[in-house]
Formats: C-alpha cells, structure tokens, sequence
C-alpha cells in the first residue's frame, strides 16, 4: 500500500544512499565500485518488494531502457564519462531506485493538490537555469535543447507533475554527482558538436522521455500478455446437438419417446 509515511522514508532512504555512495565512489577501484554497486541492487530489491506489482514491472522496463541509454551515451558515443571510463553497477538500480522514489513523490496528497503550481514553479526554474546557462562562457546549447525537449512532455506529456518532479530530482543529483567527479559532461558534445555545461541545463528532460517510453513498452508487454491468454483460452464446449430444435427423430435418438417430449 502507497503511504505517506512510506514514500517519505522511502525519500529519505534514497536522498541518504546517493549522498554516502557517490562520496564513496570517489576513492574507489573497480572491485570495490562493484561492492558498492551491489549494496544499491540489495536496496531496489527491498524497495520494489514493498510496491504493487504494476510499478515493479514499470520500474524494471525503466531499468532496462535506462541502461540501454547509459551504454549508449557514455560508453559508446561519448556524450559523458564516468570516473573509471565504465558503466559503475550502481548505475541501473539507481536508475530504478531515482524512478520509484519520482513515482512515489508524485503521489503525495500535497503534490497532487498543488499540481499545477508544482508544473508552473518548476518550469519557470528550468527556464531561468536555461537562460543562466546560456549566458556562460561556453554557451550551454545541449541545455537548451534539451530543455525544449523537457517543455514538449510539460505541454503535451500524459504526466506533466512527473515529470516536473523527476526534473528537480534530476538537476541536484546532476549538480552533485558532477561536483564530485563521478562522472563529467564533454564541453562539446560528440558527432554534433554542440557545447555542453556539466551538466547541461535541461538534462532532466530525459527522465521524462524514459517514462514516456517505459509507459509506451509496458502497455505493449501487457497487451500481448492478454493476447496471448485469451488465444491459449480453449473454446467453450458444446454440448452434442445444442442449439438444434428437437426433432422426433432426435427426440427417438436421444431416447425421448415423441409423445412424451412435452
């Protein structure tokens, strides 16, 4: 069951991990990235445990979209590093564990009351952290793109108080993990050569686009489940001559003798 006091733990908890782990991560060799990647998988799996079974299944289709897109963007195009030049383990749970928390914050009484002054607040923040940005030395362009992008899922997204939420979320877990080191953002973007701030202004937009895909992807997983049951479904059985009138040779057949039928 989704509580108050539930998701406020479950806040806390995530906001604690992130401030220790990545503290952590700047002294750490390979071996013991990994050990402390493992403590992230032994939180989600805790965390998804206490969830209804639809935002586990959502959280894992976001686990894997994520991870598609962080091998994609740092190792192979090069968009940005992390410290050990690999994808640390933490990285998808955290993912997992940054969604449910985004999910669960959503769903407080007080944000879904204050909706739309959430969505407005958060916007006018991300467009004077835009506007701020531009005005660097190395105009941050990848930031304004992407902020475009964030504000298209605010006008015409299905979950516009997500995604404002998941933009703020974003932008202090970018700000610290940057600061620290742990991973760092290309003043020019690869293949596109477009400048870049570390971290870009808009960077939250991707949370948007990834729940965006995840809903998209789950609907499709859950339609073909249907599918599939109800096509394995046998046919209901007929009963022998069901549906036919009773005819006296029938009748005689089925050993009703004709004067008797009524």
């Amino acid at each position: 069951m989704l509580t108050t006091r539930g998701t406020l733990a479950l806040l806390v908890a995530f906001t604690a991990f992130v401030a220790v782990a990545l503290q952590l991560d700047r002294q750490t060799d390979l071996l013991q990235q990994s050990l402390l990647g493992s403590t992230a998988w032994i939180f989600l799996a805790i965390a998804l445990r206490l969830q209804p079974r639809e935002i586990r299944a959502q959280v894992l289709v976001l686990i894997a979209v994520a991870t598609v897109l962080e091998v994609i963007g740092s190792i192979i195009w090069g968009a940005y590093r992390y410290r050990l030049g690999n994808l640390p383990l933490y990285v998808p749970a955290a993912h997992g564990l940054f969604y449910l928390t985004a999910l669960r914050v959503t769903s407080l009484p007080i944000i879904q009351r204050n909706g739309r002054t959430v969505v407005v607040s958060v916007t006018a923040f991300a467009t004077l952290y835009m506007l701020r940005n531009l005005t660097l030395a190395l105009p941050d362009l990848l930031g304004f793109v992407t902020w475009a992008i964030f504000m298209r899922f605010i006008l015409r997204g299905t979950a516009p108080v997500l995604y404002a939420v998941s933009f703020v979320l974003t932008s202090a877990l970018e700000l610290y993990g940057t600061s620290l080191g742990i991973w760092t953002w290309q003043p020019v973007l690869p293949l596109f050569i477009i400048p870049a701030a570390n971290p870009p202004s808009g960077v939250g937009a991707g949370y948007a686009a990834m729940d965006a895909l995840t809903r998209r992807i789950v609907r499709r997983l859950g339609s073909e489940t249907r599918g599939v049951t109800s096509s394995d479904a046998p046919p209901p059985r007929r009963r022998c001559g069901a549906g036919r009138p009773r005819t006296p040779a029938r009748r005689s057949a089925e050993g009703i003798r004709p004067d008797r039928a009524r």
